[in-house]
Formats: C-alpha cells, sequence, structure tokens
C-alpha cells in the first residue's frame, strides 16, 4: 500500500493543498493522501495559532469531496511539538508494509536540509515536492538536485500547475480578500466562526522567507555567517536535546539587525520603549540583538518567546541562561567562518559534549579579550555571565 503524507500547520487549509494531494495521488499512483496537522510548530506560539478544533473541522470540510484524502490526527494526539522524523519512524514500526511518501510544497523543500534528522526521514519515506514554474525555478531546481547528492536518493516531481495561495495570505487580509483561496465550505466555516479577524494570527515567516529576505538584507559575509550559526546551533541543538527547529530558526535571525546604523538601532530601541543601559548607549551596535528580536517578532512573525530570548542574548550573554540561549550564543563564536577567535579548535571539540563548559569558555576569552581592549568597553550583562558560569564550572 501506498500512502502519502501532506503534513502542516493547516491554518487554514486552502485549495492548493487540495490539488497538491490530488496531484499526488494521480501521479504517483497513491492509494491514499493523509492531511496530518501537526500541533505546536517550534517557531510559532501557540497561542497565536488557531486551534485544533478549528483547524481540524477546516481540514474535514475540505476534504470531505475526495474518497482518497483522509484526516489524520496522527501528530495532533501527540499534544506537543512534533518532528517529521520521529512521526515517520512511529508510522513505519506501526505499520511495516505500507510505502510511505512525504509532500512537501516548495518552501518546505528549499528549507528541507534545515529540518531534524533529513536522513531519517528519506529512511523512512520517499519525498515528493511541488516545483514552481517562476523566477525561482532554477534555486529550487538546484537544491531538489543537493538533497538527492547528499542522501542519494531520489524527489518524486508533482507537476501541476502553480497556484500563489499561502495560509499567511489567508490570515492576514479580509475574507472577501480570501474567498477564491479556500474551499466554499471554509470559507464558510471561517465567516461563521469569526476566524482570521484580529491581531491574535500566526504571521510568522516561513523560513525559506525569511532566508530569502535575509539574504537581501544582509552583506554577503553576513549571509554566510548568519547561515553558519543557524546550522551550528541546530547541530548542538540535537546534541544537547534542545529544539532543533527553534535553534535554528534563532540561528538565522540572531544578525537580522547587523546592518542598521548605531543612529537606527538607538531609534528603535527609543520608539518601541525597548530598554538602552548606560553601556549600550555609548555602543549602539551591542543594541543588535535587543533590535534583533524586536524585528524577529514584529517583521517576521516569530512569537516564541524562547527564540526571541535566545536572539537578544547572543552577543553579551547573561548568568543563567537556558540551553538554547547559550546555544545560539556558543555558536555565533565557533561557526566555521570563524578564524580569528582564540581557542577555536578546543572549543569545537567539546561543542556537542559540554556546553555550560563551552559557554564559560568563550565568555572566559571575551572578557580577557575586552580586558585588553579597555575596562569600559565590557557590558556588565557579559561580566555578570563570565562570573555564573565561573563559579558553576569550579563547582562542578
Amino acid at each position: 500500500m501506498k500512502v502519502g503524507i501532506l503534513g502542516g500547520t493547516f491554518d487554514p487549509i486552502h485549495n492548493a493543498h487540495i490539488e497538491i494531494a490530488k496531484a499526488a495521488l494521480n501521479q504517483f499512483s497513491l492509494d491514499k493522501v493523509m492531511v496530518m496537522p501537526t500541533p505546536n510548530p517550534p517557531h510559532k506560539d501557540k497561542n497565536t495559532i488557531t486551534s485544533n478544533f478549528h483547524r481540524i473541522n477546516m481540514i474535514k470540510l475540505a476534504i470531505l469531496p475526495y474518497e482518497n484524502i483522509e484526516f489524520s490526527d496522527f501528530e495532533i494526539n501527540m499534544h506537543d511539538v512534533t518532528y517529521t522524523a520521529d512521526t515517520l519512524y512511529l508510522l513505519n514500526e506501526l505499520n511495516p508494509d505500507i510505502e510511505y511518501y512525504f509532500i512537501l510544497g516548495s518552501d518546505s523543500i528549499m528549507s528541507f536540509l534545515s529540518w531534524y534528522r533529513p536522513d531519517i526521514i528519506l529512511k523512512y519515506a520517499k519525498l515528493l515536492t511541488v516545483r514552481r514554474d517562476d523566477e525561482s525555478f532554477d534555486l529550487m531546481d538546484s537544491k531538489i538536485k543537493e538533497i538527492e547528492e547528499t542522501y542519494n536518493t531520489t524527489i518524486g516531481i508533482i507537476d501541476m500547475k502553480a497556484m500563489d495561495i499561502s495560509s499567511g495570505f489567508i490570515r492576514t487580509h479580509s475574507h472577501e480578500e480570501i474567498k477564491k483561496a479556500v474551499p466554499e465550505s471554509v470559507y464558510k466555516y471561517i465567516i461563521d466562526n469569526d476566524l482570521y479577524t484580529d491581531t491574535n494570527v500566526n504571521r510568522a515567516w516561513s523560513i525559506n522567507k525569511i532566508t530569502q529576505d535575509l539574504e537581501k538584507e544582509l552583506k554577503p559575509s553576513r549571509y554566510t555567517h548568519t547561515l553558519n550559526v543557524a546550522k551550528t546551533a541546530k547541530n548542538m541543538a540535537e546534541a544537547f536535546n534542545v529544539n532543533p527547529n527553534k535553534a535554528y530558526f534563532a540561528g538565522i535571525l540572531h544578525d537580522c539587525a547587523k546592518n542598521f546604523s548605531d543612529q537606527k538601532l538607538l531609534q528603535i530601541c527609543k520608539d518601541n520603549n525597548l530598554p538602552i543601559n548606560v553601556f549600550e548607549e555609548r555602543n549602539p551596535s551591542l543594541l543588535h540583538g535587543k533590535v534583533g528580536a524586536f524585528m524577529a517578532k514584529n517583521k517576521y512573525g516569530i512569537t516564541d518567546e524562547e527564540i526571541l530570548s535566545a536572539i537578544t542574548w547572543h552577543t553579551t550573554g547573561k548568568d543563567n541562561m537556558t540551553d538554547l540561549e547559550k546555544i545560539v550564543f556558543c555558536a555565533d563564536y565557533i561557526e566555521p567562518g570563524r578564524t580569528k577567535q582564540p581557542h577555536l579548535e578546543e572549543l569545537r571539540s567539546i561543542a556537542l559534549s559540554d556546553l555550560d563548559m563551552l559557554t564559560f569558555r568563550i565568555l572566559e576569552d571575551t572578557v580577557e579579550y575586552l580586558k585588553a581592549k579597555s575596562l569600559d568597553c565590557i557590558d556588565d550583562n557579559t561580566i555578570t555571565a563570565y562570573n555564573f558560569y565561573k563559579k558553576l564550572i569550579e563547582e562542578r
């Protein structure tokens, strides 16, 4: 039996989702496609996602006319952040005779290599994707070839006319504007239940869209550094049992305000009541972490407080950081493009085994470097962080 899985938040399900499922069914001779919503995407605040109740009801309405497209509550019943790799492993354990096909949209295939354990995903399922016939065709084709060569696999291409529809558009536009983007039954449900009418909606950008925007906004060297930090943070998160998707998002966005001038950083803080200490007033470049978190939330729609906090503290550090904060702080220092920092080889050697020691050693090197320059150029948060982790290591 050949079963397709179409996963996502489905907030809400729309016409493109249905057409992708239908095309996959027909072109790859699937016995059925399961539409499988996730309960809590790692970069989105669960309080800004439409409830499971409404999302499930809309999915069921949308697929009602199609005999071989079914709703699956497999991930919803996990009640927490889910990873595709884990889902496919469990499904194969439960149904070893089923051949699974995991269906990805164009945005998802572009970011696939940043996902948690793509090797496991490809072990338990064949990938299918829609390839856009637009200006992004060559870029997407290159990404597909990269995945195929990296994992010695073949990705199935779903042939269908491109549809310029996104759940983000539906959530953030008027009911009248979205009428043609969703099945009639779903549109009526949205109206009847007064959905997507206030500010408490999920506006998070996809990782692919964020990456494309940062490539335009940042200098090439800064953009390369950003990608390196995201990949390093993801690898570290997997080693320390921290949500790797959150780590990747925090890594991608950690320097999103780095290109801003000192004047702009100060102005954004003052205009939006972001606190500025005396040291930051004298050294405004340090505000790029704080302003970066502000931009991540207000421009890119990231509402997860752990991600925002990791962005905020990635430069100075602070005492008693969360594991995610430590990971982004350390990844910024040891990513493979760095060459001038001291002790890099030694620091990288413990990057996947001793997070507190790594954090302390980086703080130690940072404080020694800044003291050699001037005592006036050390932020109080960095000193506090250094003393905290020095004591922690001494007491181990």
